[in-house]
């Protein structure tokens, strides 16, 4: 592969990082989990350790999947990550339904509101059995 070749690779890898980078982040702004997570904590004044975090986490990421490499940690750990990462997309997943409205509109819309506390548990426990079966059944991942 010619040296033209590889730079415009790794300018082609950097704006793509740079633009699923900016999209993730307009999400999460758009969405408004951080301030959300402020507003319920009252931890206004830690902002800036909110943005640190935030920055910090996503360099890790990126440097985690550049460099595939093996972390041998005890199972308990496993669990307690997997708990908050399982937290994170919950919240995630909530914050872009109350956002949309899609529940309001899909219950009224379907006759069903006042049956809508089980069709949200339902949808929960429809995210943890897919969830584990993606991570237990071999071939899944």
């Amino acid at each position: 592969m010619g040296k033209m070749n590889k730079i415009f690779l790794v300018a082609l890898g950097l704006a793509g990082g740079t633009v699923v980078g900016t999209g993730i982040s307009a999400f999460i702004t758009v969405l408004g989990i951080v301030t959300r997570i402020m507003d319920l904590s009252m931890t206004q004044r830690y902002v800036y350790v909110y943005k640190n975090i935030i920055l910090l986490g996503s360099l890790i990421s990126c440097f985690l999947y550049m460099f595939e490499f093996n972390i041998m940690v005890s199972p308990s750990l496993l669990i307690i990550v997997g708990l908050f990462m399982g937290i994170f997309v919950g919240m995630i997943a909530s914050a872009l339904a109350e956002t949309l409205d899609v529940f309001p509109f899909a219950s009224t819309y379907i006759g069903i509101s006042r049956w809508i506390y089980l069709w949200i548990i339902v949808l929960i426990l429809g995210k943890i059995v897919g969830s584990l079966v993606y991570w237990t059944v071999p071939g899944f991942y």
